[in-house]
């Protein structure tokens, strides 16, 4: 039986089944035998069909699939016969103490798929006929026990005899998924849209379809299952026009192979799997499968998330209101440990540091009770949506960047540049396990870091216009390093007629890019001691670190500041200010930078060299026997006080 492009598991009969007897002679005992045998086919297929097939109902289409899995060791690698099954069921494994199913129906837990927004779900409902209407969560077909692990996003926490796999496990995913594989692929997930998004739940019907685009690499089963009966569980089928998979050569992973072909199969909406031979990445990956999409627009998925009620629906309205849209839901957490739901936060966008590296801010004043699309400068690039046909006018992704790292940028900078726009919709949440660290290789010959600087590399030199030589100075290496032939893309941004940077920079204002410096460099003492922020990799962790004075080693990096003509000396989104925890003896550090804070300010005395502080009057920077960085009362007898300037990077002001 076949469902939208999708062949369903049964079992056939063959001509090896129905005997004969060719040496009987009678023909009323051979017309007997042979009824016989075809009402027996005909029941054992009629049987088949039922055990294995969708079947739909007069009023919804509902999709059954036994859940039973075999096991080698702890690896679960696909559907068991009733013979071979253990009493290990992935929607509800044994557990102590939650209560197991009994053992009448041990062999029929079933998965049920059902199209909550299926027409035939309305009656004579008239305004459920023209529109899809999002539905109360209870309103999704879920039979699990509220006791069950993980029911409405709570934790799990695994009993003690379960500690010892946890720990053995972890380090597949980099996640525990022994507490994933004891959690329910359908379980039941809270509605957490705000008051005003739960008002608007009617979409029209002639929504675009989209192509769901989820590439994985060794990804952990359940995690990945969860996601795809997430999806088929709470978005519309009629616009689901495809899911592709695309496994990016996984290794030692059997159960992404047969298995999961077993499993997608039964899914009520098509479903294909692809396979890359040898590794390419997330971003040429997802190119291979765009490529293949004939969906009106693109999803991206990462492949262990959870989507949440009515999800997609804001996302395609908005494309349809604006073709030019990348639209981005909320990224609600699903903890590494115990698969907790964690509500995102819905007042944030996204920006960048002068280390390339994506990041959050906090929008001021923004209710919590919003529901229109932010914009955003960035996207975290994981979960999007796009028009199909814009994302190739767009070029795509740049394959020149390898595996991930930069792409988010590249694709924001193009479509802000480029004359598209990028929001986030406050009401679209899908939740995504946040692993504690990459749990593979990137490529062979050569460190995480290098293939990440290389790609920062390439959009530096495509879309950064002379705001790149900010990022080469606090990132020497990323200088340093060849990032490769980007001639194509530079004709393709100057096909595109896309603005500048500086434009870019002018639209969003954004702090760590001040228009009104007057220096950016190095800033020292006359004893060769220059200001450093001890920051690490992620600048945004540096906040209340307490600057000091290190070596000069003209390598740029932390040693790098802007001052502006508004006398504040920033680190990226961070500026310098007394600790206000300290009523003497204060040691600098670093804030997030505020116009309104004159603590922050710093007067540049050309005469004296000294840099004093505009709140604390007769206070200046001063370098203390141990090399911290202190006020201290203004003595112009002092080197340490004595600050030159020496400029590394010249920007356009």
């Amino acid at each position: 039986m076949k469902r939208r492009g999708v062949t369903t598991l049964q079992s056939s009969s063959t001509k090896d089944s129905m005997p004969t007897n060719r040496h009987e002679s009678g023909g009323f005992r051979s017309i007997f035998i042979t009824s016989l045998v075809w009402l027996i086919i005909l029941l054992v297929s009629l049987y088949a069909t039922n055990r294995n097939s969708s079947t739909a109902s007069d009023c919804s289409q509902v999709g059954l699939i036994q859940t039973a899995f075999c096991k080698i060791g702890h690896v679960l690698i696909g559907f068991c016969s009733e013979s071979d099954q253990e009493g290990e069921h992935y929607r509800q494994p044994r557990s102590a103490p939650i209560r197991s199913p009994s053992s009448s129906d041990k062999n029929s837990v079933k998965l049920k798929f059902t199209d909550i927004y299926n027409k035939d779900l309305c009656g004579k409902d008239q305004d459920c006929q023209d529109n899809f209407i999002v539905p109360e969560e209870s309103a999704i077909i879920n039979s699990n026990p509220p006791n069950w692990p993980g029911e409405m996003g709570s934790a799990y926490l695994p009993p003690d005899h379960l500690l010892e796999e946890s720990k053995a496990r972890f380090a597949e995913n980099m996640f525990d998924i022994a507490v994933s594989d004891r959690i329910a692929l359908d379980r039941a997930m809270p509605d957490i849209r705000n008051e005003n998004c739960k008002a608007h739940s009617k979409f029209n019907h002639n929504l675009p379809n989209t192509s769901i685009i989820i590439v994985f690499h060794n990804e952990g089963n359940s995690t990945l299952l969860r996601t795809l009966v997430s999806i088929v569980n709470r978005t519309p089928w009629r616009l689901i026009h495809e899911i592709i998979l695309l496994d990016d050569a996984s290794v030692d992973r059997e159960y992404l192979n047969e298995p999961l072909q077993r499993f997608i199969e039964t899914l009520p909406v098509r479903t294909i799997l692809l396979k890359n031979e040898k590794r390419l990445g997330l971003i040429s990956s997802r190119v291979k499968a765009a490529k293949v999409a004939t969906g009106e627009t693109l999803m991206f998925l990462d492949s262990h998330v959870e989507v949440l009620n009515g999800w997609l629906l804001y996302l395609l309205e908005e494309i349809q209101k604006d073709r030019t849209s990348i639209v981005c839901p909320i990224i609600d957490v699903l903890t590494y440990d115990a698969f907790q739901l964690l509500h995102g936060a819905t007042d944030i966008f996204g920006t960048f540091s002068w280390k390339m590296i994506f990041r959050w801010s906090k929008i001021p004043g923004l209710t919590a009770n919003n529901a229109q699309p932010i914009s955003t400068p960035t996207m975290a690039g994981g979960l999007y949506a796009i028009d199909r046909l814009y994302f190739e006018e767009l070029g795509m992704y740049d394959e020149g960047i390898k595996i991930w790292g930069g792409e988010n940028l590249e694709m924001s900078f193009k479509c802000w540049m480029c004359g598209g726009r990028i929001v986030i919709h406050p009401c679209s949440h899908v939740a995504h396990v946040f692993r504690k660290e990459t749990p593979y290789k990137f490529l062979e010959h050569e460190s995480i870091f290098v293939t990440i600087f290389k790609n920062y590399k390439r959009v530096a030199l495509v879309w950064l216009d002379e705001y790149k030589e900010l990022i080469y100075a606090v990132n020497p290496d990323i200088k340093r390093l060849d990032g490769g032939d980007v001639s194509s893309r530079i004709e393709l941004r100057k096909k595109l007629n896309c603005s500048s940077f500086r434009d870019f920079l002018d639209r969003f204002q954004l702090k760590n890019f001040p228009f009104n410096h007057r220096f950016i460099g190095s800033i020292s003492t006359s004893s060769r001691r220059c200001l450093d922020s001890m920051t690490g990799p992620d600048i945004s962790k540096g906040l209340n670190t307490q600057v000091s004075a290190q070596a000069c080693h003209a390598e740029g990096g932390n040693q790098i500041f802007l001052y502006t003509t508004s006398n504040k000396i920033h680190f990226d989104e961070l500026c310098l200010e007394p600790n206000p925890e300290k009523a003497s003896n204060q040691d600098i550090i670093l804030t997030l930078c505020n116009d309104e804070r004159n603590q922050q300010n710093w007067e540049y005395d050309q005469q004296t060299s000294q840099l004093k502080n505009e709140f604390y009057q007769g206070q200046c920077l001063h370098v203390s026997g141990n090399s911290d960085v202190v006020l201290a009362r203004c003595d112009t007898n002092k080197p340490s006080q004595k600050w030159s300037f020496n400029q590394e990077v010249q920007l356009h002001k």
